[in-house]
């Protein structure tokens, strides 16, 4: 006979997640820790009325596996970073409420370390028997890591790092202009290639890995080969966007060819340029938010 598995603590679970088709598998049959009624999707019990579509609202009509989830009493399973899972309305109404989040059943103060905002849930995209195990983030309790901010806050750090690359001056030619140390123009101008080369790459790696962090997960018979195809994409991406930002570079970088008198530039220069700046920071901008549309693969 089968074991039965109750507990809602991933460490203890995870690994039963793919394998509830088989029949001599261990049974997951978890209640939600706060409210202990609503049945969690990962149960056994439950998958048959799980699927991987999330209709909106006013289209309930033509997914009746929604009046199953309330028929059935079954919740949406999500986890938190400290490794808990819950049902998805219990967790939403303790969010609504606005205060600290804390784990219900450790007491995990949910916020990054860095920023100190909260610490989203992650849902795990329970449907039918499909794996599940590579498809949300690794938790704290599994050797997962806090990135120390949100990813707005990252994102504003990225957005710092380009503006610096970008700036019409970078903070070593101001001090040598201060300084009216005499600046060769050919040195000054690789100067500022170093500042491309280098200083936008190093801000696209970190945009891209906002979306595919270092595919760090459980241990699966796939997560070997997500691994390589996640790096694989990390490099086109960055690659695509690299060339993106190099293609608005003319309308927006005005080299500095002089130290001293005369280097500053001028109003309408300035106008330009912070219009070019701006055109690149949407771009990348748009492209974050349309690809946060998936999974969450970090917290």
């Amino acid at each position: 006979m089968a074991k039965v598995q109750r507990s809602n603590y991933l460490p203890y679970i995870q690994q039963h997640l793919d394998i509830q088709h088989e029949p001599d598998g261990a049974v997951l049959e978890t209640v939600c820790g706060i409210c202990q009624e609503s049945k969690l999707d990962i149960s056994r019990s439950a998958r048959e009325f799980t699927t991987s579509i999330d209709p909106p609202e006013e289209h309930f009509e033509a997914h009746p596996h929604i009046f199953n989830y309330t028929r059935h009493g079954i919740e949406r399973t999500v986890a938190l970073a400290c490794g808990h899972v819950f049902g998805d309305r219990c967790i939403s109404d303790l969010l609504a409420h606005g205060t600290d989040f804390i784990c219900p059943s450790c007491g995990f103060r949910m916020a990054y370390q860095g920023c100190g905002h909260t610490i989203r849930p992650a849902l795990i995209p329970t449907a039918g028997d499909e794996p599940v195990r590579d498809e949300f983030p690794l938790t704290i309790a599994e050797g997962g890591t806090d990135p120390q901010n949100c990813m707005e806050c990252r994102w504003k750090l990225i957005r710092s790092n380009i503006r610096y690359t970008l700036s019409d001056d970078c903070v070593i030619c101001r001090q040598r202009s201060l300084a009216r140390v005499p600046l060769d123009a050919t040195a000054h101008r690789a100067h500022r290639e170093e500042h491309i080369s280098i200083g936008v790459r190093h801000a696209l790696d970190d945009l891209v890995s906002l979306i595919w962090p270092e595919f760090i997960t459980r241990d699966t018979d796939s997560s070997n080969l997500k691994a390589v195809v996640d790096d694989e994409r990390r490099q086109v991406h960055v690659s695509l966007l690299n060339a993106m930002v190099l293609s608005e570079l003319e309308e927006t970088l005005w080299y500095r060819t002089k130290a001293g008198k005369g280097s500053s530039l001028t109003k309408e220069q300035l106008r330009k340029h912070a219009r070019g700046v701006a055109s690149i920071e949407q771009s990348l901008l748009g492209w974050l938010m349309n690809s946060t549309r998936g999974h969450r693969r970090m917290w």
